[in-house]
């Protein structure tokens, strides 16, 4: 323990301003081309010394405005003069180190070199050497080690004092000139820009990750100097630079104390060390570092005020092993976040140094405690971080006691304390000892979305910019909802659930299943905004079943089923229309090249009978749907999936072409297959597709950043929603929505499951085509079972979630859409309209959260102009009775086609039914 009640001895600290880096917030501060500076004289008449400081008593601390800040001379008149001031200070100061050594006094004038008398230059006669040859000789070697040792140091203090000697003649064309050759190097120092931390926010605030450039020594967030507390500045300066203001940029006195030590490190000023840390300067020679160090230190101090060079020190120097500026370190070592508004105009947690977390009231002692741990750091950050360990920070709490014998020494007050005696001091140190160092760990909240956003970040500011630029970036995404989703997956993936399909029975679905991974996106149907985005069961699983660090929502995969309405999208639009029938048996569909077998729907069957396209789509009927692409045409619909926003289909064939020297087109490439999703397009693609049905026709690309602001409360951007671009007619999404929404046409396949609706909230939406809460949605399941999807929507959001394996592994038992994908899907749409939901065997497994997005549920938008129920066969599809749907005004069929089946079940367009004569 200390014993602050006595005076503490001299403490010895190497000098080690840790990493160099550079910066840039000096720009615009530089007096204008013209502007009178007022030279300043520390000895000027009516300047008084403050009793707080031992400074003078000018507002140092104030802003540029103040017309009492120290500034220096400028123009080269008015440095040639500040220099010979100087330099005849600096002769004073060395004769004292003179008579120090020699107890002689001082030479009578400056710049004289002093000569001792040649009585002092008389040596008493040596006493015959009488001792062994060897001893001899091995003082003979350290005499002459010594002699070597002494003449380094003689020739690098005169070499000092030539470079006084030239930098104080007024005459000397050399000094001047080499002045001026350094004035450049201190204009780019001027105009760098400083590493600073990227913050990424979700929609409501909540931090997500701190984006910064690893290799560039930690985090850094910038501060103003107004924000800097008062004892922070009192501390640093009294440790690192006691006549920080009113020095011209070096210490004369501590450049000669290095160099009497034979060329160690030490002897710098503030000024000296932002030199350092921004030009990252590593000379050899003590020499070629410290003199263009100490040149352009000069020349700083002339151009720009000290309370700028001050604040410059503070978000350049290194204050931790992986904190880059004082605030950084502050955030880490004490837990003192910035208080940010919604704009991000931020109070730094370096300006609440004397807050106390526990006791919410501001404690002097605890301020004074911790901006003097804080200055520490800067001399040797990785020997004095704290939160490396013990051994660190006992070092650390032994440089504090060094920091604060100088602020004794200095006569520095700290308010609400008053002066800093021995016993402040003890109770500080005692303080200090007590707290506890937890080391900065970086995570990420949300970390397959963040990855997705600093992705597109990158893309747009370059790499470097992002690592580098300082950015406070929010983000479309709800970390609330993004909590449940998450749950959402793991209570449906790994455990017990109720299966209704194709049976009633309990299973789970990583064990009993093999569906170990699953993914899902949430969207804004009317703005773009992706609010949830998880692309694994466990983002931290090494499994290769789970991959957990591979975003499943951005990756390629087949969606099976899925695709189906786009492909009838393109059919519709070229005059088919729900009510059309096609017959399903097993049919051929040979393509030159491949040999292709049936197609089969689930379960190795064909659906027989000539269903309607409202039946075949919600049934998932695999040959209509390759007869509805096969009048389409190929390209047609790959032409409709780029439309609705699909890229992946000439992505994936670009690079197909690449690995396998051919020259194909998308059509060429995947056939008639492409109508049962064989093409590999990932998540995020397909449910922006359906965020067009959604929409009405009118597309609005994914988003996921909302606004950027810099660092410094500047807004760089903002996401307004556009009006979108019509991609599909209000015709053509209305007549889509109809079947996918039409929960009744899906019972002849799933029979009793219900997972695909709101009916557990409405039961009327089990039996009725058209309910109070309706909600859109699609299965999808690939051929050889790896890939199992379910999409959907109401007017307000779209949902899709895949499931399957990261590593391709093919399911087990029973595994399709509305047994994988679909419980997930139907949590998490639920909870995005506002609901609690409850799981098939009616219970809550999954905390719903405190959170609203917003959203309610609602009908979707009636029937735009264009379009009519209409009457059609039941049988063809044609003139007739026995089916009501949707068809195009003017496109009502002219031919007469076969008497339906009265005991077939009418179609009739998701409309109340119509009696007609067949039923």
């Amino acid at each position: 323990m200390n014993n602050w009640n006595q005076q503490p001895g001299n403490n010895h600290y190497a000098e080690n301003n840790g990493i160099p880096h550079s910066g840039n917030l000096l720009r615009d501060y530089r007096p204008q081309q013209g502007q009178q500076v007022q030279q300043f004289s520390p000895t000027s008449q009516g300047q008084q010394m403050s009793p707080r400081t031992g400074l003078l008593s000018s507002q140092w601390a104030q802003e540029p405005a103040s017309p009492t800040m120290p500034q220096s001379g400028g123009g080269a008149q008015g440095w040639v003069s500040n220099t010979v001031q100087m330099v005849r200070g600096w002769s004073g100061k060395m004769a004292a180190i003179a008579g120090y050594r020699n107890q002689s006094p001082p030479p009578p004038e400056p710049l004289v070199l002093y000569h001792p008398s040649s009585a002092e230059m008389v040596e008493a006669k040596p006493k015959p050497w009488k001792r062994s040859r060897t001893l001899r000789l091995a003082m003979q070697r350290r005499h002459r080690r010594e002699a070597r040792g002494n003449h380094l140091r003689a020739a690098i203090i005169i070499s000092l004092l030539l470079l006084l000697v030239i930098l104080a003649s007024s005459g000397s064309a050399y000094g001047y000139g080499y002045y001026q050759s350094q004035l450049p190097k201190v204009q780019d120092i001027a105009n760098q820009r400083i590493s600073q931390t990227t913050h990424i926010y979700d929609r409501n605030g909540v931090l997500l990750k701190d984006v910064y450039d690893n290799a560039g020594g930690g985090r850094r967030v910038p501060i103003s100097y107004k924000d800097i507390p008062q004892v922070m500045q009192d501390a640093m300066i009294a440790a690192e630079d006691p006549t920080f203001w009113n020095n011209s940029g070096i210490d004369p006195q501590g450049i000669l104390r290095a160099a009497i030590c034979g060329g160690c490190s030490g002897g710098s000023t503030i000024t000296q060390q932002l030199i350092k840390n921004m030009t990252g300067q590593n000379a050899d020679s003590i020499i070629n570092r410290k003199i263009p160090e100490a040149t352009m230190a000069i020349g700083l101090t002339q151009q720009y005020p000290k309370w700028k060079i001050l604040e410059m020190y503070f978000n350049v120097s290194p204050f931790g092993s992986q904190d880059m500026g004082v605030e950084a370190a502050a955030e880490e070592y004490f837990h003192l976040m910035p208080q940010c508004d919604k704009n991000f105009k931020c109070t730094p947690g370096i300006a609440q140094l004397d807050y106390n977390q526990q006791t919410h009231k501001n404690d002097p002692l605890l301020g004074l405690a911790r901006a003097t741990l804080l200055a520490a750091m800067p001399q040797n950050p990785l020997l004095y971080d704290p939160t490396l360990g013990p051994d660190q920070k006992q070092n650390a709490l032994g440089r504090q006691v060094y920091v604060l014998s100088q602020m004794m020494a200095n006569g520095i007050s700290v308010d609400g304390l008053g002066p800093v005696t021995p016993d402040i001091a003890q109770k500080v140190s005692d303080l200090t000892a007590k707290m506890t160092f937890q080391r900065y760990t970086p995570s990420t909240k949300d970390p397959h979305f963040v990855q997705w956003v600093t992705d597109q970040l990158e893309q747009i500011l370059g790499p470097d910019v992002l690592l580098n630029g300082g950015f406070n970036v929010r983000t479309t995404i709800d970390a609330n909802m993004q909590d449940y989703v998450e749950r959402a997956v793991k209570r449906h993936i790994t455990q017990s659930d109720l299966q209704v399909f194709p049976y009633v029975h309990y299973a789970t679905l990583n064990k009993d299943n093999n569906v170990n991974d699953a993914a899902v996106v949430v969207m804004n149907a009317k703005t773009g905004e992706v609010l949830a985005m998880d692309g694994s069961t466990d983002y931290n699983s090494n499994n290769p079943t789970v991959a957990g660090q591979n975003n499943v929502a951005v990756l390629p995969r087949q969606p099976g089923s899925t695709f189906k309405p786009i492909v009838y999208s393109t059919a519709f639009e070229q005059g088919w229309y729900p009510g059309m029938t096609l017959t399903d048996v097993k049919t051929y569909f040979p393509v030159p090249g491949y040999n292709i077998k049936p197609p089969t729907d689930y379960g190795g069957t064909y659906g027989g009978g000539d269903p309607t396209i409202r039946s075949a789509l919600a049934t998932s009927r695999n040959i209509p749907a390759i007869k509805a692409l096969m009048f389409a045409g190929v390209d047609n619909v790959a032409n409709m999936a780029r439309r609705l926003g699909i890229t992946a289909l000439d992505t994936g064939v670009a690079s197909y072409n690449a690995a396998n020297h051919t020259n194909l087109t998308v059509g060429q490439r995947f056939g008639v297959s492409m109508a049962l999703g064989t093409a590999e397009i990932p998540l995020i693609q397909m449910v922006g597709a359906y965020q067009v049905f959604a929409n009405n026709g009118v597309r609005i690309p994914p988003q996921g950043i909302l606004d950027v602001w810099d660092n410094y409360g500047n807004h760089l951007y903002h996401y307004t929603p556009p009006q979108g671009i019509r991609v599909l007619s209000p015709q053509v999404s209305f007549m889509m929505t109809s079947i996918l929404a039409d929960e009744p046409s899906r019972r002849p396949e799933f029979l009793n499951d219900h997972v695909l609706s709101f009916a557990d909230q409405d039961p009327t939406c089990a039996v009725e085509r058209v309910c109070a809460h309706p909600v859109a949605a699609k299965t999808g399941t690939t051929d050889d079972f790896k890939d199992n999807l379910t999409i959907g929507y109401t007017p307000d959001v779209v949902v899709g979630v895949w499931a399957g394996n990261a590593d391709d592994e093919p399911f087990k038992g029973n595994v399709v859409g509305i047994t994988g994908a679909a419980p997930i899907w139907h949590s998490v749409m639920e909870r995005a309209v506002g609901y609690c939901p409850v799981d098939q065997d009616g219970t809550r497994g999954i905390a719903c959260g405190n959170f609203n997005l917003g959203f309610t549920p609602q009908p979707f938008p009636s029937a735009p102009p264009g379009i009519h129920l209409a009457s059609v066969s039941s049988a063809t599809g044609l003139q007739g009775t026995g089916t009501q749907d949707w068809i195009f005004d003017g496109q009502d069929p002219m031919q007469p086609g076969v008497t339906g089946n009265p005991n077939k079940q009418p179609d009739n367009g998701g409309a109340t039914p119509t009696p007609t004569p067949d039923q």
